[in-house]
């Protein structure tokens, strides 16, 4: 199956608190982050419902929140999807992607994935070598 996402994911390490009306705290770790949602590990008990209020402590003491949905569970990993954040919390992560948009891990994340525009067409992506066979 080929994956295919709309939103650039960040590798993000930080402290996660899930929260709903049937589980009051839950602790997680996070995994990556993108606009559309994030991934988290090592949750402190099973999930039993499907919406949660996420707060997000990065290591570099940045805090995130937003309302998400669980769309699924692999193992040991939670993936979730944003269904509202404020525009405070999207610069936040807007932010987070330019930066790792400088990076060698960002190229090899568009090897590896077929990105989609907010139109869900794919982007296509090319690189032209410099002078010096540098890319």
């Amino acid at each position: 199956m080929e994956l295919k996402r709309i939103y650039v994911r960040v590798p993000l390490s930080g402290e996660a608190i899930l929260s709903n009306s049937c589980n009051p705290t839950i602790k997680a770790r996070t995994i990556n982050i993108s606009q559309g949602g994030v991934a988290l590990v090592t949750f402190s008990e099973e999930f039993f419902s499907t919406e949660y209020q996420i707060e997000i402590l990065t290591e570099a003491r940045q805090r995130i929140e937003i309302f998400a949905q669980l769309v699924r569970v692999d193992e040991s990993i939670a993936g979730f999807q944003t269904l509202q954040i404020d525009q405070k919390n999207l610069k936040v992560i807007k932010n987070l992607v330019f930066e790792y948009q400088k990076t060698t891990d960002f190229l090899n994340q568009l090897d590896e994935f077929n990105l989609l525009d907010e139109e869900g067409d794919e982007i296509e992506i090319t690189f032209e070598k410099d002078f010096n066979g540098d890319t």
